[in-house]
């Protein structure tokens, strides 16, 4: 058996969730004609709005992992979430390359329209996610703050030390997210659980700890992989966030 980049995604089609169905408002977005993506109203907007840009995890796709992030609506933050290539509705097929690459597209198509989506944008990573976000960080400077949770820096370190007899050939030269966080200035917010058995919890205090300032990190005991939300830290977990969000976003309107 080889390990190779192919084993690092695993997309399916299905609807986990419609907002409709929940009474979210929300809009179908496509960008470059060839990635999906919704914008999710919150029912309650706040005067000054904010919109987090949600950056999912390696399976399924955004219809499944933002059950996970929908406490954000409930801060009166909007929502953005979107599938990588070859996910979901998504056309082509993931590639490591190629989910920064469709990140980077995310990002741009948000920036250049602050009359819609607002001045103040966010980015919140999940395992996958906040390795795709942290890779291209530096690329997104105007970014008012990151949130990377139970990311891991690097494809290759996880999969050579998770099955350290089997041959891997995940590209490793210039795919690590510890060659780009020390480049850039965007507010930083890492949380990770002790008991995450997908990511261990090294990968984010390894990144913390080469991540340029500002930067932040939460250890949360006894929590399992992306299930912050659903454990008894929830509230802690919950409150952080909000606290980093409001924090820069009101930092940086100050700015001239």
């Amino acid at each position: 058996m080889v390990i190779t980049e192919d084993h690092c995604f695993y997309p399916d089609h299905f609807v986990y969730f419609d907002p409709a169905r929940s009474g979210l408002n929300h809009e179908s977005i496509w960008i470059q004609d060839r990635l999906h993506c919704w914008f999710i109203q919150p029912k309650k907007t706040r005067s000054k709005p904010v919109s987090v840009v949600h950056l999912h995890g390696n399976a399924e796709n955004m219809t499944s992992h933002i059950i996970g992030a929908t406490f954000l609506l409930d801060m009166g933050y909007h929502l953005f979430t979107f599938d990588y290539s070859g996910y979901g509705q998504s056309r082509g097929k993931p590639t490591l390359a190629g989910i920064q690459q469709d990140a980077m597209a995310v990002f741009q198509h948000i920036l250049e329209r602050p009359q819609k989506f607002g001045s103040s944008v966010f980015g919140f990573g999940q395992s996958m996610g906040a390795y795709a976000l942290a890779r291209i960080l530096p690329e997104i400077p105007a970014l008012k703050g990151a949130i990377l949770e139970a990311g891991l820096f690097s494809f290759y370190n996880l999969f050579s030390q998770a099955y350290p007899h089997i041959k891997c050939t995940i590209p490793n030269d210039g795919y690590s997210a510890l060659d780009t966080l020390p480049s850039s200035s965007v507010p930083k917010l890492f949380i990770h659980g002790t008991h995450d058995l997908v990511v261990p919890h090294a990968h984010s205090e390894k990144m913390f700890g080469v991540a340029a300032q500002p930067k932040e990190i939460m250890i949360l005991q006894g929590v399992g992989h992306i299930e912050a939300f659903a454990s008894t830290q929830s509230a802690s977990y919950t409150e952080r966030i909000e606290s980093f969000v409001e924090k820069n976003a009101e930092k940086n309107d100050q700015r001239p």
